[in-house]
């Protein structure tokens, strides 16, 4: 182990409990290592590019391990142990038994400190995934960050958060409140100003995409709507943090909420992809049933209006060579946040890639649905033959007869208005892929595809992974091309930033980004931008797998400004919080301040557990 990553350990133990002695249970911890290296360690040695590395899990609470055995994302690796199993696994790995034990969190409230919590936000400065409906992820606030002033943005407060060893869920922001989902499913409101907490929300489970704010009748702001990783949809109060509904949105037992929520009119539109890629990996697993889908909900009540599968209903096909019965369709999850059109009164989904034979149309596509009824009024798919799932990383049994690329769709799609087509204004739909292509697609004609450009050579975390962003006239593009095993890339790495024409797709400028990772980490460290980018008056805003969070002018694509996240930080709230690789959510522009999570523990990336908020001159 490096000095890095024994340093890495150390800190975790203190932020997350405290080990056990010498005198703990040798033969529990002698059962848990052989369990897990019968059950565990091949995908955790690498087998499996997406599972967290042996070094992630050791940073792990104990409890977390636990019940992702039991009820979550590797419960199908669980099914042969027993409960002492699972806590033996959780104890070789971490050197720590489960607590019950909550986090006090009296200190850091905001009452402790004297900071007043106000009754409602008096207006929103980013909402959701994109920071409007249409997911632009750009802020046209010119009185905020811009050329002139980007370089002198400084850290003005960090917020830890407990048990976790991932952050990615963005927050979104008004001048008052700050609200964010956690690894360990608390949606915490905090002061915009301070970082302090005026209350929290315990969800299900973990809330990965951002919360969507939603205003009364007078135009107040008043609730946060928002999903989980076990499919559950939630409205809460925006003043108190309490519980207002709660509703189980997808009834497949693997479903989750991965993506940021929707809002339109009174109809709150929910995302649901699924864990079951990775079930697949399991030989006797019969794969595969989930198939994605579009749930609208009464964003009131809670009550479910309809909800629109994105494949047919699996049936039985053939059996696997393992000789476990195998269905189809299937898969087609939704990741991301829905667009909505109200001109068109549409809400547009993107897809990722069937688990099981045979490839369907509406895999790696555009799909766009009618607000009220949900019925499928066109469908663009951009790679055909995509069934894969995690069966084809070890080349067992459930890999489906296409052995697919892996291209899902992981951004959502831009609605974007220029206002330089022949004199007239054109919407225009834009989506990037993990193929490292772009499609500009024409809202007026059904999807038609108006241009796609390669900016990467693609790959199973891109290519273009979470997100684009779009200031009307460009669109700006951040490349991943992390090196994986897959085939179907197309030819040199491209890690950095684009930016693209929005009505011709041809290149303003290209920017590929440095190499600044130390070489003794334990962890994947790479330059590309994995995660969504996004954009202000001039400005264009990248994190890296690097941890390294840039500013980009966004007419030359020269570096503004840049601050290395891949650190560890003192926190409003005391907890110990460290950056690492920015994964998926991006840079959140709120008028002169700018926000970041930091931290991702998959794909063997550099964990971490903290939220960073920036403003010029750290005021």
């Amino acid at each position: 182990m490096t000095i890095w990553a024994r340093t890495s350990l150390l800190a975790a133990i203190a932020l997350f409990g405290q080990s056990v002695s010498g005198s703990a249970d040798t033969q529990a911890i002698a059962n848990g290592q052989a369990q897990f290296n019968i059950y565990c360690a091949a995908c955790h040695r690498g087998a499996s590019p997406e599972a967290p590395r042996v070094e992630a899990l050791k940073l792990y609470p104990p409890g977390r391990i636990v019940a992702a055995l039991e009820d979550g994302v590797m419960s199908t690796q669980g099914i042969p142990l027993s409960r002492k199993d699972k806590l033996d696994v959780a104890l070789f790995l971490t050197g720590k038994t489960v607590s019950e034990k909550k986090t006090d969190l009296s200190q850091s409230m905001c009452s402790a400190k004297g900071v007043a919590t106000p009754k409602h936000p008096s207006d929103i400065l980013w909402n959701g995934w994109g920071g409007d409906s249409r997911n632009l992820r750009h802020a046209s606030d010119h009185q905020g960050i811009a050329t002139t002033n980007v370089a002198n943005l400084k850290l003005k407060w960090a917020f830890g958060f407990p048990n976790a060893t991932r952050a990615r869920a963005q927050p979104v922001v008004t001048p008052e409140m700050t609200y964010v989902g956690s690894q360990d499913g608390t949606v915490y409101a905090l002061d915009t100003q301070t970082g302090c907490i005026h209350w929290a929300f315990r969800a299900e489970s973990e809330v990965r995409g951002a919360i969507q704010i939603t205003r009364d009748e007078t135009g107040k702001p008043a609730t946060l709507i928002f999903g989980d990783f076990k499919a559950n949809a939630y409205a809460v109060d925006i003043a108190s943090g309490s519980l207002l509904w709660k509703v189980k949105a997808h009834a497949h037992p693997m479903a989750s909420i991965t993506g940021s929520l929707a809002v339109y009119n009174n109809t709150a539109y929910v995302p649901v992809s699924s864990s079951e890629v990775i079930a697949a990996a399991r030989p006797d697993y019969s794969c595969c049933s989930f198939r994605g889908a579009l749930v609208a909900i009464d964003r009131n009540t809670g009550a479910i209006i309809w909800q629109t599968n994105t494949t047919d209903k699996p049936r039985p096909t053939k059996k696997s060579s393992a000789g476990v019965q195998l269905y189809g369709p299937s898969g087609a999850p939704i990741w991301s946040s829905p667009t909505v059109d109200a001109k068109r009164n549409l809400i547009y989904v993107t897809t990722g890639q069937n688990y099981s034979s045979p490839a369907t149309n509406t895999s790696d596509a555009v799909i766009a649905l009618d607000a009220n009824t949900g019925a499928i009024r066109w469908s663009t798919q951009v790679t055909t033959n995509d069934a894969w799932n995690g069966a084809c990383v070890r080349k067992t049994a459930n890999c489906p007869d296409e052995d697919g690329p892996d291209f899902d769709i992981g951004t959502s799609a831009m609605l974007v208005t220029s206002n330089k087509h022949e004199g007239r204004s054109k919407d225009v739909i834009v989506i990037g892929q993990k193929s490292g292509m772009v499609y500009a697609l024409d809202a007026d004609a059904n999807g038609r595809i108006l241009w796609k450009r390669r900016v990467g050579r693609g790959g199973t975390m891109g290519g273009v992974h979470w997100g684009l962003s779009s200031n009307g006239s460009d669109v700006f593009v951040g490349v991943s091309d992390l090196k994986t095993n897959n085939s179907y890339t197309v030819g040199p790495a491209r890690p950095g930033i684009n930016s693209l024409n929005l009505l011709t797709g041809a290149f303003n400028w290209r920017r590929m980004l440095p190499d600044v990772c130390k070489k003794d980490i334990a962890f994947v460290c790479y330059s590309g931008v994995s995660a969504a980018v996004s954009s202000s008056a001039g400005v264009v805003y990248a994190g890296g797998l690097d941890g390294m969070l840039r500013a980009f002018d966004a007419h030359s694509g020269n570096i503004l400004w840049e601050s290395d996240t891949n650190r560890y930080f003192a926190t409003a709230n005391g907890i110990s919080a460290k950056g690492g690789a920015i994964e998926s959510d991006g840079p959140v522009i709120a008028g002169n301040q700018l926000f970041i999570t930091s931290g991702y523990d998959k794909w063997g990336e550099i964990p971490g557990n903290v939220l960073l908020v920036y403003s010029i001159d750290g005021q």
